[in-house]
């Protein structure tokens, strides 16, 4: 797989905290003319074992100030993880879809239809745990 600005491979000697893979779910962007150029300033990336499982989220200090349970917490799993990726499931959406053909092929649906879907699950497992 070409590198890419969404999906990135890491090595295995990477801590297992972060997994085999991470999947840029929402960056700044700023655009002009024909280029987007991403900032970093707030950020959210999934993180997914070898087998695609998810693993937790490592979010912006911004994201965290904001919606973190413990304000400084950067990775979040379980219910806080869920309850952030619900909070900002539209603009992830919107984001993802600036790369829609490459997120197409990884999970064989648009990103506005896997958000749609995987909110809802996403919902009963932040109920379960809280």
């Amino acid at each position: 797989m070409n590198q890419s600005q969404i999906f990135r491979l890491h090595p295995k000697s990477n801590s297992s905290i972060t997994g085999n893979y991470s999947l840029l779910l929402l960056a700044d962007v700023d655009s002009n003319n024909d280029s987007a150029k991403l900032g970093f300033n707030r950020y959210i990336y999934l993180h997914l074992d070898n087998q695609g499982y998810m693993l937790g989220i490592s979010i912006s200090e911004s994201v965290s100030n904001k919606h973190a349970a413990k304000h400084g917490e950067q990775y979040l799993i379980g219910e806080d993880m869920f309850k952030t990726l619900l909070i900002y499931k539209d603009e992830i959406s919107v984001f993802c879809e600036l790369y829609y053909t490459e997120f197409h092929k990884i999970f064989d649906l648009s990103p506005t239809d896997y958000f749609e879907f995987s909110s809802v699950l996403w919902a009963e497992h932040a109920n379960v745990l809280s």
